[in-house]
C-alpha cells in the first residue's frame, strides 16, 4: 500500500488518516476483481484493463468501438446510404446535402450542386421580390433577361436527369465559360442588388410560371429548397474538430475551392439552411440526448425533456461572424449579447424544453411540439441508428449517451445538423446545471434498475425503438447456397408480346411533363416563341454544324382537308372495287387447302386496314414527327429489334409532309398550287401501289 502521504503529513487529523487507511485498504482488496460499473471519460475510452471475454457482468458507458456517426465526416457518408433504412412514420432523417472532400468525386459533385443550388436560388429570388411588389426589371437594368432562362434550362436539365429522361434526351453540354458568367451575374444580383433589364417583350408572366412549376418538381428531389434560402451559403466544417473551431462560410464558388486548395485537412461541405426559425430575430438550435442500450437488437431511448442554445446576436446573412451563426456555448460564451435584445430571451443563451413549449404555447403553436418537432427527431434519431447500425460489433452490457443538434426551418421541421459522441455534460449554464444530472441520474434507471426489472421506472428516457430480431448467428459459406427446382417449358408463355409506344395527353402536375406544361402555359400566356430558346448573348451555346436549315412543321387545317378531300375519295373508290371482286373471291375458296409458300404476304383486307390507319393518323392531327421520331439509340443493325422501318404507304405520306413543309419553309408563292400536284402525286402512287399488290397476291393464289 501507497502510503506516501500519510508519512509525508498530508494528512493532519485522525479522520483523515483513518479514511486514507481505509481506501487504500480496499484498493488492495479489489485490485484484481472486474468492476461491477465503470463510466469512462473521453480520455479513457481507450483503456483496455478490463477482461470483458471471461464471464463478467461489468456494465461500461461506452460502445466497443468509436461510432461511425459521431464524426462530421462519418455522418456525412452514413446520410448518403440512409435511403435504404427509411421506414414510414418510423426511420426518416432530414439533414443538409454534405460532402465529403476526401472522398473520390465529392467535389465535382459539389460543384455541380452548387451550380443547379445557384440557379434554383435565383428562381426563389425572383418569384420573391415579385411577390412583394419589389421592381427588380426596370429600364435602367443592366442584367440580361436571358440569365433567366439559362437558369430555367438548368433546373429542366435537372429534372430530366433526375427522371431519367437523360438516356434518350441528348443534353446540350454547358461550357466553363457560361457558368462562370451566370454566376458572375448572379452574384451581382443577389449581393449588390442589381436588377434586370426592363422586359419589353412581356415574357415575364411566362417565366414566372414556369419558374413556379420547376421549382415545385425540383422540391420533389430536394426537400431541402424550402429552407436553403437564396444567397447559396454553404459551410465548410473540419472533419475531426469540436466545438465550432474552424468552420468557415462562404457563398461562391472561387472562396470555397481556395479554402479547400490550400487547407491540407479535410473538410465537410454542408448546404447552409439559410432560412431556420428563429426566435425574436435569433437563431437556435436543439440539443437531444438519446440512448444505445445494445447493438443487436437495436434498442434506442430518447430523453424527453432538451434545451436550445441561442446565438447572441440578431441572425443576418449579409455578416458571416460565427457569433451570429454558431450556436455552440463554446463559441456564444466568448461574445456578449447584442444591445436591443428582446428582453425575452436568456442571458445565458438557454431554454429548457418547458420554457420553449410556454413559447409555443404563447404564439398559438402548442400542438406542433407533440406533433412535428418531437416525432421528427424521433424519426431521426432511429434512422441514423440503423443505417450506421451495421458498422457495430455486438456489445455485451455496453450503453453509449449521444447529444444531438437539430435546427428547425419555418415549418417547425427538424434538420439533423451533428451528432456528438461524449456529449459535455457541466454544468456550464443554470439550464445544464438543471438537466445534465437528471440524464446521468435516469441512466442509471435505465442500464441497472430496468435491466433487472422490466416494471422498473427510467426516468424521462422513453425508448423510441426496440428492434424486432435476435443476435446475429454467424455460419459457413456453404448454407448460402440456394436451392431450388426448374420450371418445365410449359410455364413459359410461347406467344409474340406486341410493344406500343404510348402518347397518352399529359396534363400538369405530373413530373414527367416539363415540356407539356411550358407549352401550356405559352398557350396561356399567348406566346408563340419557345422561350427556352437558348440565349444569344455569352451565356448562348454554339450551334451544331449538323443542324438542318429548315423545321419540319405540322400541316395546317386548310392543308388537311384538302389532302382529305382527294385521298379519301380515291381510297375508297379503289377499296370498293377491290373487295367486290367476285372472281377473287371464288378463286380464294377453291385454293383454300393448297399451301401458301414461304413468304410475307399481306391479304387484301390488311392492305385496307393498313391504308385506312394510315390515312386515318395522318388526317387525325398527329404531327409527322410524332410518328417518326427515331431517337440515336434506334440505329441499330436490321433484325435487333432497335431499328424500325417505314413501309411503302408510310413513305409515301413521309414524303408527301416533307415535300410540303419543304415548300411552307421556301418563300414560292404558288404554295397551294404545288400542294395540289404532290396531292395528286401520291394519290397516284396509292393507286399503283394497290393495283401492284393485288396482281402479286393473285399470282400467290
Amino acid at each position: 500500500m501507497n502510503l506516501l502521504k500519510i508519512r509525508n503529513g498530508t494528512y493532519s487529523s485522525k479522520t483523515e488518516i483513518q479514511n486514507e487507511l481505509e481506501r487504500l485498504l480496499l484498493s488492495n482488496l479489489i485490485e484484481k476483481c472486474n468492476p461491477n460499473f465503470v463510466w469512462r471519460t473521453r480520455d479513457q475510452r481507450r483503456d483496455t484493463t478490463i477482461d470483458m471475454n471471461k464471464d463478467c457482468h461489468t456494465i461500461i458507458n461506452k460502445l466497443e468501438i468509436d461510432a461511425l456517426w459521431t464524426s462530421k465526416q462519418g455522418l456525412c457518408s452514413s446520410l448518403k446510404r440512409n435511403y435504404w433504412f427509411y421506414i414510414e412514420d418510423i426511420a426518416e432523417v432530414n439533414a443538409p446535402r454534405s460532402y465529403n472532400t476526401s472522398d473520390f468525386g465529392e467535389l465535382e459533385s459539389f460543384e455541380k450542386d452548387f451550380k443547379i443550388t445557384a440557379c434554383t436560388s435565383l428562381l426563389k429570388w425572383i418569384l420573391s421580390m415579385v411577390a412583394n411588389d419589389r421592381p427588380i426589371f426596370q429600364s435602367t437594368g443592366k442584367i440580361s433577361l436571358n440569365i433567366i432562362v439559362f437558369a430555367l434550362n438548368r433546373c429542366k436539365e435537372y429534372l430530366f436527369q433526375k427522371q431519367n429522361k437523360d438516356i434518350d434526351t441528348e443534353i446540350p453540354e454547358v461550357r466553363e465559360s457560361q457558368w462562370s458568367s451566370f454566376l458572375k451575374k448572379y452574384y451581382c444580383i443577389i449581393s449588390k442588388d442589381e436588377v434586370f433589364q426592363e422586359d419589353t417583350r412581356n415574357k415575364i408572366p411566362l417565366y414566372l410560371s414556369y419558374a413556379k412549376f420547376l421549382l415545385k418538381e425540383v422540391y420533389r428531389y430536394r426537400p431541402q429548397l424550402s429552407c436553403e434560402g437564396c444567397h447559396n451559403i454553404w459551410i465548410i466544417k473540419p472533419a475531426y474538430c469540436s466545438r465550432g473551431r474552424g468552420i468557415r462560410m462562404a457563398s461562391k464558388l472561387g472562396v470555397i475551392t481556395s479554402i479547400l486548395t490550400k487547407a491540407n485537412s479535410k473538410f465537410v461541405i454542408q448546404k447552409y439552411i439559410e432560412e431556420p426559425l428563429l426566435i425574436y430575430e435569433t437563431k437556435f438550435d436543439i440539443r437531444q440526448y438519446y440512448l444505445v442500450t445494445s447493438t443487436y437488437p437495436l434498442v434506442i431511448w430518447m430523453y424527453t425533456d432538451c434545451y436550445l442554445k441561442f446565438s447572441s446576436q440578431r441572425y443576418n446573412l449579409k455578416n458571416y461572424h460565427e457569433s451570429i451563426h454558431l450556436t455552440n456555448n463554446a463559441v456564444q460564451k466568448k461574445y456578449t449579447n447584442c444591445i436591443g435584445r428582446h428582453t425575452e430571451l436568456p442571458n445565458q443563451n438557454m431554454w429548457d424544453s418547458d420554457k420553449y413549449k410556454h413559447y409555443l404555447n404563447k404564439i398559438g403553436k402548442e400542438k406542433v411540439w407533440d406533433t412535428v418537432i418531437y416525432p421528427g427527431m424521433k424519426k431521426s434519431i432511429i434512422g441514423i441508428m440503423l443505417g450506421c447500425q451495421d458498422t457495430l460489433s455486438v456489445s455485451k452490457n455496453r450503453f453509449e449517451l449521444y447529444g444531438c443538434d437539430f435546427l428547425l426551418d419555418k415549418e417547425y421541421r427538424p434538420w439533423l445538423i451533428e451528432i456528438n459522441s461524449c456529449p459535455d455534460l457541466n454544468h456550464t449554464t443554470p439550464v445544464t446545471a438543471k438537466i445534465c444530472p437528471a440524464v446521468i441520474s435516469d441512466i442509471i434507471k435505465v442500464v441497472i434498475d430496468f435491466a433487472k426489472n422490466p416494471k422498473a421506472a427510467t426516468g424521462k428516457f422513453e425508448c423510441i425503438y426496440r428492434q424486432p430480431m435476435t443476435l446475429p448467428r454467424y455460419g459457413s459459406a456453404a448454407e448460402l447456397f440456394v436451392r431450388g427446382y426448374s420450371l418445365s417449358n410449359e410455364y413459359f408463355y410461347k406467344g409474340k408480346i406486341e410493344i406500343q409506344e404510348s402518347y397518352a395527353d399529359p396534363t400538369i402536375g405530373k413530373e414527367s411533363n416539363i415540356k407539356a406544361v411550358l407549352q401550356k402555359l405559352k398557350q396561356l400566356h399567348e406566346m408563340d416563341d419557345d422561350i427556352m430558346k437558348q440565349p444569344e448573348d455569352d451565356l448562348a451555346f454554339p450551334e451544331r454544324k449538323d443542324r438542318d436549315t429548315c423545321t419540319h412543321k405540322t400541316l395546317s387545317e386548310y392543308e388537311l382537308s384538302m389532302t382529305a378531300a382527294v385521298i379519301t375519295e380515291q381510297l375508297n373508290e379503289l377499296m370498293d372495287r377491290v373487295t367486290s371482286d367476285s372472281s377473287f373471291n371464288s378463286k380464294k375458296s377453291d385454293c383454300e387447302e393448297t399451301p401458301c409458300p414461304k413468304q410475307n404476304i399481306c391479304s387484301v383486307t390488311n392492305i385496307s386496314t393498313l391504308l385506312r390507319k394510315s390515312v386515318c393518323n395522318f388526317l387525325s392531327g398527329e404531327t409527322i414527327e410524332k410518328a417518326f421520331r427515331f431517337s440515336k439509340l434506334d440505329d441499330g443493325p436490321r433484325g435487333k429489334g432497335s431499328i424500325v422501318e417505314l413501309n411503302d404507304i408510310e413513305k409515301i405520306f413521309y414524303n408527301l409532309t416533307l415535300n410540303n413543309n419543304v415548300a411552307k419553309c421556301s418563300p414560292s408563292k404558288n404554295i397551294q398550287k404545288n400542294y395540289s400536284q404532290d396531292v395528286l402525286k401520291a394519290t397516284t402512287k396509292l393507286v399503283s401501289f394497290i393495283n401492284r399488290k393485288e396482281k402479286e397476291y393473285r399470282k400467290y393464289i
